[in-house]
């Protein structure tokens, strides 16, 4: 006989949770006392990480799946936990990520059973539906009823936060029901997640058709086709010569070293496009940044291409391909190869051109970065010379950070940006997530000043120095608000906001030394202002995390851009 949180606790684990990313409460005891048995049984357990904020035990979580593809749980205390859990609860489902968010909830009873009601919080801390402050974010929720349910619930959340497209999902956990004991279930429901499979042949057929009579097709892709892999995206661009334009990604969906490669920009080339195809793109351009040419038509490629969690969106979908992106993709080259000497002459004229565009492109970000070597430097400066210095196949996450359109990520999974939902302080702990999951990685956590702070550095610190986890945290410190300073400016160039000596809600004044933050924990931690100074400080930032594995922060000052 185990208590109920033992047998959850055991389910995880050969499921494949191997880490309860946590921030308990007094809820927890259960949970607590699980851990500590089988410190002493043997029974195999995820392991626990105390992590001392929400926010950032999510982040980790988040990092974690993106580098294997496997959900981890993150366990929160009652409706307060949650509330800090919801802002990377967001991240989360916008991404596609799985995570097993648990929390406990207020003891049910007032007295009578083990674990009734003991401390006044109990009585603060009920709601009538503490699953509503998630479940619009959440693929799937419950609250664990009865002790034998244990096993089954687990497996059937974790086989729906898996199944495509992948997204978190909840479980809350009273105490009373944690604290009672059961025997093990008589039979397991044997539910995993449902993968999406190859799309119709109609609609590939139709697909082929529009993108063989097109003068000049165009990719925009958001994510990759497949985890790890660019195979299916880049031989179809390559063979059939199609520029590929990564707006707003939020992961590397093709080298920048690939001969097809455009940029984050999607203006130009929609201004002459007869065709789009986009991959996994929630938001394959946007209606102000430039005209899209003559109505073209518009191919949707991905697990969920009309992403029906989003109410309103507009964009023309003229042949939906719903399916695994990686086999779409090879379904179109395969059914483009047919028609390939036909269109041979086209091909070659866009191969031609796109490699004029790509020099032109090249050069002036060279000759931008260059012009930012001052003091105090420039983000694209900063971004070139961490490009320079990190490994080739070092991960960098990115949040208002660094400059992506001067810097070279040749592989795949080495670049990762802020999900589109726009939850701050997700970088940081989402690198210390990947690299729990992969200890042999360079990983780079490239920040703005005001997503550092998000992010709880205080937890994100603690946490990395607890479990050896050497992580370069660069932080672009601007001393501003730079996103909501450029959205008032765009909606306002002329007004009295543009004109003012200080813009409203947009400084982060005083400065603060966040090189001493990370000192405070034990972290090397460096100040930088002079862009000459900068490849020495990165080089011994870099040394401390390579030869020491020691986390560390650089923190520069740029010059608003």
């Amino acid at each position: 006989m185990l208590s109920t949180a033992e047998r959850l606790l055991e389910r995880m684990k050969a499921l494949g949770v191997d880490y309860v990313f946590g921030n308990a409460g007094t809820d927890f005891p259960p949970i607590i006392e699980a851990f500590a048995r089988a410190a002493g049984t043997g029974a195999d357990l995820p392991s626990p990480i105390v992590v001392a904020h929400e926010t950032a035990a999510v982040g980790m979580a988040h990092g974690f799946y993106l580098a294997t593809g496997r959900a981890q749980c993150v366990m929160v205390h009652v409706n307060v936990g949650l509330a800090n859990a919801a802002m990377g609860i967001l991240n989360a489902a916008a991404d596609n990520v799985a995570i097993l968010i648990c929390s406990g909830r207020t003891p049910i009873t007032e007295h009578g059973r083990h674990g009734s009601r003991s401390r006044p919080i109990h009585w603060g801390q009920e709601m009538r539906d503490q699953g509503a402050m998630v479940r619009e974010a959440v693929k799937w929720d419950y609250e664990l009823r009865y002790p034998e349910q244990g096993g089954f619930v687990v497996e059937r959340a974790l086989a729906i936060a898996g199944s495509d497209p992948p997204g978190p999902v909840y479980l809350s956990l009273p105490r009373e029901v944690l604290a009672e004991t059961t025997s093990p279930p008589p039979v397991t429901t044997r539910q995993r997640p449902v993968k999406a499979g190859a799309p119709r042949a109609e609609a590939v057929g139709a697909a082929v058709e529009i993108i063989r009579r097109a003068a000049s097709p165009v990719i925009i892709a958001q994510r990759p086709p497949a985890p790890g892999n660019w195979e299916a995206l880049a031989t179809l661009a390559d063979r059939f010569a199609i520029p590929v334009v990564d707006f707003w990604a939020t992961r590397s969906v093709i080298g920048t070293d690939h001969p097809m490669y455009v940029g984050g920009d999607p203006a130009a080339w929609l201004a002459d496009a007869d065709a789009v195809i986009t991959v996994e793109a929630m938001v394959p351009w946007l209606a102000n940044a430039g005209s899209v040419g003559s109505s073209p038509k518009v191919i949707a490629v991905g697990v969920d291409p009309l992403f029906q969690r989003v109410p309103a969106r507009s964009f023309p979908v003229d042949v939906a391909l719903a399916g695994d992106p990686a086999l779409t993709l090879a379904a179109l080259a395969d059914g483009l190869r047919v028609h390939e000497q036909e269109g041979r002459d086209a091909i070659l004229r866009r191969r031609q051109a796109v490699a004029q565009r790509r020099h032109i492109a090249r050069s002036l970000a060279a000759e931008r970065a260059a012009k930012g070597a001052g003091a105090p430097m420039s983000r694209a400066w900063l971004s070139r010379c961490l490009s320079e210095a990190k490994a080739e196949t070092a991960a960098v996450f990115n949040e208002l950070g660094c400059d992506p359109s001067v810097m070279r990520f040749e592989r795949p999974d080495t670049y990762f940006s802020a999900p589109l939902s726009g939850g701050l302080g997700w970088a940081l702990p989402a690198a210390l997530g990947y690299q729990l999951a992969d200890r042999d990685r360079e990983v780079i956590a490239c920040v703005g000043d005001g997503s550092y702070i998000f992010a709880n550095p205080l937890a994100c610190h603690l946490v990395a120095m607890a479990n050896h986890l050497p992580v370069l945290t660069v932080v672009v410190n601007n001393g501003l608000w730079q996103a909501v300073r450029r959205a008032t400016l765009a909606m306002y160039p002329d007004g009295n906001a543009a004109r003012a000596n200080v813009m409203p809600f947009t400084e982060l004044t005083p400065g603060l030394d966040y090189a001493a933050i990370a000192r405070a924990h034990g972290c090397f931690g460096e100040r930088v202002a002079d862009g000459a100074a900068l490849p020495e400080v990165i080089d011994r930032a870099l040394k401390i995390v390579r030869k020491e594995r020691s986390p560390a922060l650089i923190d520069a000052i740029i010059a608003p851009d």
